[in-house]
């Protein structure tokens, strides 16, 4: 009895700090959520809370992204690279909207950044982009032009260094979370960002199945909140 107690502490455990790697049911995460859409060009059509001026973007963005996939450098894990639909998703809100400061957490081989940097380098008022991760060799993930900060979080302090990175930078228009899923961290983050972005701001997050934290603040936190099928986990989209 004693054993098998400490199998489902140690399962309890993992999923707390590590997330869940068969994924959190759809059923939990709907409950809260405003709409599940199958692609980004479904969702900014659908819901009046997205610039109808993003659409005009997504074929743009479809095939930057097969250009980014082919032509970027492998600095870490490929299995850590984002896919279309956010890549997408990301482009087309960041052109759509001129956002003058966006966050990431979680770089690895800079899909993300790509999406970010070459739509924030192409509107009027050149925003600029805070990259956050763990990893040094994530600093060369993006070598092109435009207004790319890379900040090199300590993994013993990461939570207190982030915050303090944070308070220094000016209100949030969009924040993107795509780094540790475990349910500690993702919540935190969250909370995080939603103190940090300005009103009306959006909060995007990869692999909203990896934890319950998505689905409980999205009954208790954000304003509306969507979902988003990418091929093989889910993307969230809230806003402040």
């Amino acid at each position: 009895m004693r054993d098998s107690l400490l199998v489902i502490f140690k399962k309890r455990l993992n999923l707390f700090l590590k997330g869940d790697r068969d994924g959190v049911s759809l059923g939990s995460l709907s409950t809260g959520t405003s709409g599940i859409y199958l692609n980004v060009d479904t969702l900014i059509k659908a819901e009046s809370e997205l610039p109808k001026t993003a659409c005009n973007f997504i074929n743009e963005a479809e095939n930057l992204f097969e250009s980014v996939s082919v032509k970027q450098q492998q600095v870490t894990n490929l299995r850590w690279n984002a896919e279309k639909q956010l890549f997408t998703l990301l482009y087309a809100l960041v052109k759509a909207n001129n956002p003058k400061v966006v966050i990431e957490t979680g770089v690895a081989n800079g899909i993300t950044t790509n999406a970010i940097m070459k739509a924030l380098d192409l509107n009027d008022n050149k925003g600029e982009l805070h990259s956050f991760d763990v990893l040094p060799e994530t600093s060369n993930a993006y070598i092109g032009s435009g207004n790319w900060n890379f900040h090199l979080l300590n993994t013993k302090n990461t939570y207190k260094q982030i915050v303090n990175e944070i308070s220094k930078l000016p209100k949030v228009d969009i924040w993107v979370h795509d780094s540790n899923h475990g349910y500690r961290w993702q919540k935190f983050e969250y909370l995080l960002a939603l103190k940090s972005l300005n009103t009306g701001g959006i909060l995007i997050s990869d692999d909203i199945d990896a934890s319950s934290a998505w689905a409980e603040l999205s009954r208790s936190h954000f304003r509306k909140s969507y979902i988003i099928f990418d091929s093989r986990k889910f993307i969230g989209i809230a806003f402040k």
